[in-house]
C-alpha cells in the first residue's frame, strides 16, 4: 500500500515505517485509517505539567540539562512567548528536540520556527502537527529547512486548513535538497510529491 501511494488504508506510523525501513504490522487498528485534508483534533490527554515561563528561561540560560522541550497541547500560550521560545533556541547548545503540537501556533510562530533553523546548530526533531500554520507559514519554514544541519525529523500534519498543491511540491523538494532528514511527518495528497518524498527519504535513510 505505501509503495501504491494508498495512504488511506494506513495510519502515518504505518506508512512512514513502511517507507523508512520495509517493515510494517498492524498495530493501531483500522479506527486510525488517515483522512486527508480533515483537521483531526488531538485526543484528550493528560495536562502538559510543563512551565513555560521555567522553561523559557532556562533555554534563554542554555541550560545543559533541558535537551527535551515538550509544549504539547497547551493551549494558551502567547504568540510573543512562543517566539520567545524560538528565540531562545537559536543560540541554544543542548536542546535536541521542540514539539509544539496542538498550540495554536500560527504563522508569525511559522516565521520564528523559521529564523531559529537558520540559526540553531543542535536540534534534531521539530514536531508542528495540529496547528494553525497556512501555507504561507509552511513555506517558510521549508525554505529553513537546509539551514539546520543537525535536523533529522520533522512533522508538519494535520493543519488546520489544506496547505495546498505548491506547498506539497516544496516539501518534496526539500527532502531532495536535504540528505539530513531522515523522518517526515505529513500525509500527502499527491501522489507526484508523495512519491518524490518516499524517494528521498529512502535515499536519505541509506545514505545514513
Amino acid at each position: 500500500a505505501a509503495i501504491l501511494g494508498m495512504y488511506t488504508l494506513m495510519s502515518n506510523k504505518q506508512y512512514y515505517d513502511a517507507i523508512c525501513s520495509g517493515n510494517i504490522c498492524n498495530t493501531e487498528g483500522i479506527n486510525s485509517v488517515v483522512q486527508p485534508d480533515r483537521y483531526r483534533p488531538v485526543p484528550d490527554e493528560p495536562p502538559n505539567p510543563t512551565d513555560v515561563a521555567e522553561t523559557l528561561q532556562r533555554l534563554q540560560d542554555n541550560d545543559p540539562a533541558l535537551q527535551d522541550v515538550n509544549l504539547n497541547n497547551i493551549k494558551d500560550i502567547p504568540v510573543p512567548t512562543l517566539e520567545a521560545i524560538c528565540q531562545a533556541i537559536q543560540t541554544n547548545t543542548h536542546v535536541r528536540s521542540l514539539s509544539l503540537v496542538a498550540t495554536r501556533s500560527n504563522d508569525l510562530v511559522a516565521n520564528a520556527v523559521a529564523e531559529m533553523l537558520e540559526q540553531n546548530r543542535s536540534l534534531q526533531s521539530l514536531n508542528l502537527e495540529s496547528n494553525f500554520i497556512t501555507s504561507a507559514g509552511m513555506l517558510r519554514v521549508l525554505g529553513a529547512l537546509g539551514q539546520c544541519p543537525t535536523l533529522t525529523e520533522i512533522r508538519l500534519d494535520n493543519q488546520c486548513q489544506r496547505l495546498g498543491d505548491t506547498v506539497e511540491m516544496a516539501m518534496a523538494a526539500a527532502l531532495e535538497r536535504c540528505p539530513a532528514l531522515l523522518r517526515f511527518g505529513y500525509t500527502f495528497t499527491l501522489q507526484g510529491p508523495r512519491a518524490r518524498a518516499a524517494a528521498a527519504l529512502t535515499r536519505n535513510n541509506e545514505l545514513r
